[in-house]
């Protein structure tokens, strides 16, 4: 059945061409100047957009209904405009497919149209490939990184950077491309500096491809930012930047001589920040143009002066944020890339120098069903670790609530029972929460907790409507994580008194998995645990049960005994201790060392869980690894010690 789809696809799409190819030819008398000849050389990629535009509207608005045509002819170029219609929509959503559609059609435009036909004879008057002096620094850079993906894909723009050092800084400009540019187009010094050979040895086809997704990118895709669109980077943020354009009236030299926030484009790659100040949208029109197109895909708000910011997702599962005047300064996106493909392996995520200790607390922690909290900043990969672990998950349902769709965690585990949940205008974050209890959910996950109302979604779930939680959230310490879940039950109105929230924040957050990025390199800083101190006896209780046990007997309750209970009373209101924090592993030195070992009742809570022997059995020889690595430690301190004394 699919084979037939392609073979309809590809009959519609060659008729197509060959229409668009005789509409062409029959329209070229408009496109030639006085003296009968095209003035090619002034054409510019924006003139091209502009004719590709008005060419596939011309079809599209094209009644066949007048034409002598058979009903299967009728029928077959309307299905021909219908599939054009969808693929130019899909397109803006950034469908692959349909891309290379429209690319197609694009290419088919500007190749055999009679009148300023791209050939290869003519095709350097266009971009002039054959003078790199010529090219502007954006041209350089995307011809370059075009030439590295014909070799590595997506993952072109990492292996690109690595070659060109342009990872190990935080701004790739306009002489670094040109420098960059000298050496890949010169063999011999591609080949002393070991860089890929010929990168730059563009073909007629390789130049037509180029021109054609220039052409795309103005047109229906994403400017400037639509081939890092493609790549496997981390984020990609424009507009935020520079100076916001018709704002004020500045004349001073400082402000003439800055850029414009449509001059703006950052990347994150392994969590360290870039700035590609070669490259630039061109104009605050093409910047807003892109705002007002990228977040589409399934949004559930109009992005307008009104409605100052949106947060949606795009086809390839990324997270999607704009915003504009007059919420914000200037038009501005902000694109979280999130790899649809399955997560990476724990094993492979987790390295270094001692990495068998975080792989088996994190791998018993999700396995004895424990309450996880994944901590850290922006950038440290706390999305990446969550996804990663989820495989540890044994055949229990997981659901998942998020503001919008991101963790894509039907990509990654197909073979899991996964259903996921955002909110929308007509329905909470409550709403959804409320309906996962229905839905024979076990395991609840949250993709980010950012706001009150999501924190008290754990503090529920993880106590009443599943069998555990996990998340990620922006903590800096595990005492922060305890403090700040029960400011946000205080601020919900949940709890009146603080020290009631803490409590109640103490027994459900049992684990945090904090994350740092130390100069680019992401990895987990602390894994603590997080003990609730239990409630004491007053001292009259004490004092009841020692007099029972010794004399079998009830003792009266006396005025000195109401004195020390209000005492402790008070002294509870105000200083008493609610949890303690039990730093368990860390990462010192370049290498994870065990500090201390979970507490005697985590190792019990988690052994409860375990309802497979084999899990069992794995767990306690697990265990006692750690107590021998806590016991070898202490020994090594001995020595050191003894040393150092003597």
């Amino acid at each position: 059945m699919r084979i037939l789809n392609y073979a309809l696809a590809a009959l519609i799409l060659a008729g197509v061409l060959i229409f668009l190819y005789r509409f062409m030819q029959s329209s070229d008398v408009d496109k030639r100047s006085d003296t009968g000849m095209l003035t090619i050389d002034k054409l510019s990629i924006s003139q091209l957009v502009e004719i590709t535009a008005k060419t596939l509207n011309s079809f599209l608005r094209q009644d066949f209904t007048s034409q002598n045509l058979t009903r299967q002819e009728l029928e077959n170029k309307n299905a021909a405009k219908a599939r054009l219609r969808q693929a130019l929509k899909d397109a803006a959503y950034g469908d692959r497919e349909a891309r290379a559609v429209i690319m197609e059609y694009i290419k088919s435009v500007i190749t055999t149209n009679g009148a300023l036909r791209v050939t290869e004879n003519n095709i350097d008057e266009f971009v002039p490939f054959d003078d790199l002096n010529r090219l502007s620094s954006q041209d350089k850079f995307l011809m370059i990184l075009q030439g590295y993906s014909r070799i590595y894909g997506v993952k072109a723009l990492n292996r690109m950077f690595a070659d060109l050092g342009f990872d190990q800084t935080n701004q790739v400009n306009t002489m670094m491309v040109n420098e960059a540019c000298e050496i890949l187009s010169d063999p011999v010094q591609c080949a002393e500096s070991g860089l890929p050979a010929h990168i730059l040895d563009f073909e007629f086809e390789d130049k037509l491809d180029y021109i054609t997704h220039r052409i795309f990118e103005s047109y229906k895709g994403f400017g400037v930012a639509d081939s890092l669109i493609e790549m496997e980077v981390d984020e990609i943020d424009a507009g935020v930047s520079g100076l916001p354009t018709g704002s004020f009236d500045l004349t001073n030299d400082f402000v003439k001589s800055a850029k414009y926030a449509y001059e703006s484009i950052w990347i994150s790659l392994h969590g360290r920040n870039i700035h590609l100040s070669c490259l630039s949208f061109g104009s605050e029109d093409e910047l807003e143009r892109v705002c007002h197109n990228i977040y589409k895909y399934h949004a559930t708000k109009v992005f307008s002066r009104e409605q100052g910011y949106v947060v949606s997702s795009m086809k390839n599962g990324s997270r999607v944020v704009v915003t504009r005047p007059p919420f914000s300064d200037k038009y501005a996106f902000y694109v979280r890339k999130f790899d649809s493909s399955p997560s990476i392996e724990p094993e492979n995520l987790i390295v270094g120098p001692g990495c068998e200790i975080p792989l088996i607390l994190c791998k018993w922690f999700v396995k004895g069903q424990r309450n996880i909290a994944i901590t850290g900043q922006q950038n440290t990969g706390k999305t990446t670790l969550l996804k990663s672990m989820i495989r540890w998950i044994d055949d229990l349902n997981i659901r998942t609530q998020e503001l919008a769709f991101e963790l894509n965690l039907s990509f990654s585990f197909p073979d899991k029972n996964i259903s996921s949940f955002q909110e929308t205008d007509s329905i909470s974050a409550q709403e959804g929460l409320n309906l996962q209890k229905k839905t024979n959910g076990a395991v609840n996950i949250v993709g980010e907790v950012a706001n009150a109302e999501q924190a008290s979604h754990i503090i529920q779930t993880a106590n009443i409507a599943s069998l555990f939680a996990m998340f990620t959230y922006h903590a800096k310490t595990a005492q922060a994580l305890v403090e700040m879940f029960a400011l946000h039950l205080l601020q919900l109105g949940l709890y009146k008194e603080k020290r009631d929230a803490v409590e109640i924040s103490a027994k459900t957050l049992n684990v945090d998995i904090h994350l740092e990025n130390t100069k680019g390199y992401r990895h987990i800083d602390k894994i603590s645990e997080i003990i609730p101190v239990e409630t004491e006896e007053y001292p009259s209780e004490l004092m009841q049960r020692a007099y029972l046990e010794g004399t079998g007997q009830q003792m009266e309750y006396t005025q000195e005994m109401a004195l020390l209970d209000q005492r402790e009373f008070y002294r509870r209101q105000t200083d008493r201790h609610l949890f303690d924090v039990n730093e368990i592993c860390r990462w010192k030195n370049g290498s994870f060392e065990l500090v201390h070992m979970p507490s005697e009742a985590l190792i019990t809570e988690i052994q409860s869980k375990l309802t497979d022997k084999n899990d069992e059995q794995e767990f306690l020889s697990d265990m006692e690894r750690l107590r021998t690595l806590i016991e070898n430690k202490k020994e090594a301190e001995s020595v050191v010690l003894i040393t150092q004394e003597g």
